[in-house]
């Protein structure tokens, strides 16, 4: 799915992209879900497949990446890293083997069974974004699992490719009987009859956009909500406030017996751009400075303790480390077989 920035507004709202060999009982993926976004890529994901899912285990619990899709952009400025001059970005690109002119980012959506039940971690895009996304519910599917199993979703924030697969075409909740862990902080903005939107670096026009897309949705599910401040929010979670993409984007910290799983959200879109320069921005950050502070603490945390991280825009199944690599950071992926 290869569109241009403008077709994207309209689409989206510009709420997205935080705006914005499934293998059960082995750990393997189908193919490559981030190819450069071309001709062939395009013409695939009008035919969608299943997505591909990767199982692993988390201490005791079972857990899931499933691929609900991804997002193919024509170039990465001016949405990503306006900082940057344009030749830092293609030598970057270049070193990482990734094309100069082109950008694409997974949709990571994270399942767990533990006690609590099905646990969701963030929503996928749902049904407004076009063919390349919107698969999580057919991965649900190959997994066994009935949107009325679904026992809580956790939200890391509230732009539409998180939170649109929360609701059917028809503005309808997609999972009626689950409750939805957000963010106090986070929800009281994007619904209050104003919010500060100053901070983020599109039209007028546009900001009037991507607010009315969310505030529909979270029209939709209000009585699902369960409002929270950081700290423990059931047996295996933690929320940890980590503000600045949002007022109120906030970490997962996922943890059975000794081991541990952070799920950062849209702390990152562009890992080879990002980890070694955490100053770059993207131009939907309600608070960019801040957004840079806080991606400077978790790659200094998370490399001293050897924190495994999910990224929801890193490259499909989005599991990985972080480690110093001179005077920025390096993405590590995890391998599929560990």
């Amino acid at each position: 799915m290869n569109i241009d920035r403008r077709t994207f507004v309209q689409r989206t709202g510009l709420t997205g992209l935080s705006l914005l060999a499934f293998g059960l009982g082995s750990r393997r993926a189908a193919a490559d879900p981030d190819p450069a976004p071309d001709a062939k890529t395009a013409a695939a994901a009008d035919n969608p497949a299943d997505p591909e899912i990767l199982q692993f285990r988390l201490g005791d619990l079972d857990a899931f990446v499933v691929h609900d899709g991804f997002l193919g952009l024509p170039s990465v400025q001016p949405m990503f890293a306006p900082e940057a001059k344009p030749e830092e970005i293609e030598e970057l690109l270049k070193r990482n083997f990734l094309p100069p002119s082109r950008a694409a980012l997974s949709l990571n959506v994270l399942v767990v069974k533990g006690k609590s039940g099905v646990m969701l971690f963030d929503s996928g895009a749902g049904h407004a974004f076009g063919p390349a996304m919107g698969h999580f519910l057919r991965g649900l599917a190959r997994l066994g699992i009935r949107p009325g199993d679904v026992k809580t979703i956790f939200v890391t924030h509230a732009h539409s490719d998180h939170i649109g697969g929360l609701v059917n075409e028809n503005n309808e909740p997609v999972f009626s009987s689950a409750r939805i862990v957000a963010a106090r902080k986070e929800v009281e903005f994007w619904t209050a009859s104003a919010p500060d939107l100053s901070g983020v670096r599109i039209t007028p026009e546009m900001k009037a956009q991507s607010l009315s897309g969310i505030q529909k949705v979270l029209g939709a599910v209000k009585g699902s909500f369960e409002l929270k401040e950081p700290g423990r929010v059931s047996p295996e979670v933690e929320l940890i406030a980590s503000p600045g993409h949002t007022p109120g984007h906030c970490y997962f910290l996922v943890s059975s017996g000794e081991e541990k799983l952070l799920v950062i959200g849209d702390a990152v879109h562009l890992h080879a751009l990002q980890f070694p320069h955490p100053e770059w921005t993207m131009t939907y950050d309600t608070n960019p400075s801040q957004a840079i502070d806080t991606r400077r603490k978790l790659f200094k945390q998370a490399s001293a303790d050897r924190t495994l991280l999910l990224g929801y825009h890193m490259p499909f199944p989005g599991l990985g480390h972080v480690r110093t690599d001179g005077p920025g950071y390096a993405w590590m992926p995890r391998p599929w077989v560990v």
